[in-house]
C-alpha cells in the first residue's frame, strides 16, 4: 500500500508532537534534519547521457567529494550553473549547449543530495561550501557569468555576497525570494507549534551564522558586483510565485524580467520559447573578446 503525501505528514507531525512531550529541542533538531532530506527523482536517459559529453574530475571538498563537469571554450569566459533543489546538473544540459556554442566555458556540479552525490540530505551551508571550493578550484581570473535554477540562485547569491567577485551576467531561471515562508509552510504541513518553529529557525540561523529572516535573494543580490541580470519566470509557476522575480527585478540595478505563460517550473528548462529567448539574449551579450576570437 502506498501512502499519500498528507498521512505521510500526518504521521511525521504526531511522531514528532510525541518526542515534543519529552524534550522540545529533540523534536526540533529531528524536524530540522527532515527539512534538509532531499527526494531526487530518478534520471531520465537523456540526462544520463548528457553527464557522457562532458569532461569531469573530482575534487576534495569537507562535505564530500566534488565531481566538477565543465563543457565548452577553456579560454572563453566560464559560466558556473547551478541546478535547482531535488534536481541535478543535467537538467541545465540545453542552457550548456546553447552557452558552449557561444564560447563560454560551462562549469557544473550536483550540488550535495543531488544527482550522482552519495548523500541524501543537504541545506544552504553545504552547498555554499561546496560552491566555493568549485570557484576556488576553478579560480577565474577575469569576471564570469552565473546561470541558476529555483533553489540555485540563493545557494549563489548567498555565496558570492561574502566574497568580492567581479560578475558579468547573472540569469536566474526563477527564483526563491527568502527562505522563512518554507519554515512556516513547513509549520502548517507537520502542525508544528509556534515555540518548535521558533527553535527550527533559530537552528537554520545557527547553521548559516546569520538569521534565516536576512536571507532574502535581491538583498544579496545588491551586494554583488555584476554588469547585468536576467531573469525568466513562469506566471502561474505553482513552486515559485512570479512575484518572487517581479520583486527582485524591481529593487536591483540592470535587470530584465522574461514571464511566461504555463511553462511550468522545471519544463521550463526544455521550453522552446524561453530557450529561443535565451539564445538571443547570449548572443546580444555575447563579450567583445569572443566576437574578436571568432573573426580570427
Amino acid at each position: 500500500m502506498v501512502l499519500s503525501m498528507k498521512t505521510i505528514e500526518l504521521i511525521l507531525s504526531y511522531y514528532i508532537k510525541f518526542i515534543a512531550l519529552f524534550s522540545s529541542q529533540k523534536a526540533a533538531e529531528v524536524t530540522f534534519k527532515l527539512f534538509q532530506k532531499t527526494q531526487p527523482r530518478k534520471m531520465l536517459a537523456d540526462e544520463v547521457e548528457f553527464y557522457a559529453t562532458t569532461e569531469h574530475y573530482t575534487i576534495p571538498s569537507s562535505i564530500e567529494p566534488i565531481e566538477i563537469y565543465t563543457k565548452g571554450d577553456k579560454k572563453g569566459e566560464v559560466i558556473f550553473m547551478l541546478h535547482g533543489w531535488n534536481s541535478n546538473l543535467a537538467r541545465l544540459g540545453r542552457f550548456v549547449e546553447i552557452l558552449a556554442d557561444e564560447g563560454f566555458y560551462c562549469v557544473l556540479f550536483d550540488m550535495p543530495g543531488h544527482g550522482r552525490s552519495s548523500l541524501s540530505s543537504t541545506n544552504l551551508k553545504m552547498n555554499s561550501i561546496v560552491f566555493e571550493a568549485v570557484l576556488e578550484n576553478i579560480n577565474p581570473q577575469k569576471e564570469f557569468s552565473v546561470l541558476t535554477h529555483s533553489f540555485g540562485s540563493m545557494v549563489a547569491s548567498y555565496t558570492l555576497a561574502r566574497n568580492n567577485h567581479n560578475i558579468n551576467q547573472l540569469f536566474f531561471l526563477t527564483t526563491l525570494n527568502q527562505f522563512e515562508p518554507f519554515f512556516k509552510e513547513l509549520k502548517s504541513r507537520l502542525r508544528l507549534s509556534e515555540n518548535l518553529l521558533k527553535r527550527i529557525i533559530d537552528m537554520g540561523g545557527d547553521l548559516l551564522e546569520e538569521p534565516v529572516t536576512d536571507l532574502i535573494v535581491k538583498e544579496k543580490v545588491k551586494k554583488l558586483n555584476y554588469k547585468s541580470i536576467s531573469v525568466f519566470h513562469d506566471k502561474f509557476d505553482k513552486i515559485l510565485p512570479h512575484s518572487y522575480s517581479e520583486l527582485l527585478v524591481s529593487e536591483v540595478p540592470n535587470a530584465k524580467l522574461f514571464s511566461y505563460e504555463k511553462i511550468g517550473h522545471s519544463k521550463m528548462l526544455q521550453n522552446k520559447q524561453l530557450l529561443a529567448d535565451f539564445e538571443k539574449l547570449v548572443k546580444e551579450k555575447r563579450p567583445v573578446q569572443m566576437l574578436q576570437g571568432a573573426l580570427i
